[in-house]
């Protein structure tokens, strides 16, 4: 079994189909009418911004994406992987290959928020480095959110004010 994950289209049908997938187990998990969660294909569609997605063996089994905040960090969106490829590796490689993008555009840091009925990502971004941090965007009080300080920024000397 070899997984790859890699940059691509937002737009393509793999990406589609997987975002839609998403989508639907999002908005029954939490039995909500829309399990976009806000997000839409132009979040990423700007600079410094990625989609991913990961292939076992050349199939579509998992994607996520970066998209920049105001804070000049990056928001790690769309985390997932099809029930039949979890605890393979997939979500790992996604999220190594938007973090290695992350820290080539020059990100600091990389956040993510989560939800509490998904433990699996929970346990996935703090077995990975993430540490929690308080709720950085929208109302719902039910979010976990997490940070990560990329390699590159824990290597810069701080700047003296």
């Amino acid at each position: 079994m070899t997984v790859t994950a890699r940059a691509e289209d937002i737009r393509s049908p793999d990406a589609v189909t997987l975002i839609d997938e998403l989508s639907a187990e999002l908005a029954a998990l939490y039995n909500v009418g829309d399990g976009r969660a806000g997000f839409a294909p132009e979040n990423v569609e700007v600079p410094r911004a990625a989609f991913v997605i990961a292939r076992v063996d050349g199939v579509p089994a998992g994607c996520g994406a970066i998209r920049p905040l105001a804070d000049g960090s990056v928001e790690v969106k769309r985390m997932y992987t099809r029930a039949a490829y979890r605890r393979r590796g997939v979500a790992q490689a996604v999220l190594t290959e938007l973090e290695r993008l992350a820290e080539q555009f020059g990100y600091p840091r990389v956040k993510l928020q989560t939800g509490p009925l998904q433990p699996e990502a929970a346990a996935l971004y703090e077995r990975v480095g993430y540490r929690r941090i308080p709720i950085f965007a929208g109302t719902w009080d039910r979010v976990l959110a997490y940070q990560k300080d990329l390699p590159a920024a824990l290597a810069r000397p701080e700047v003296a004010s």
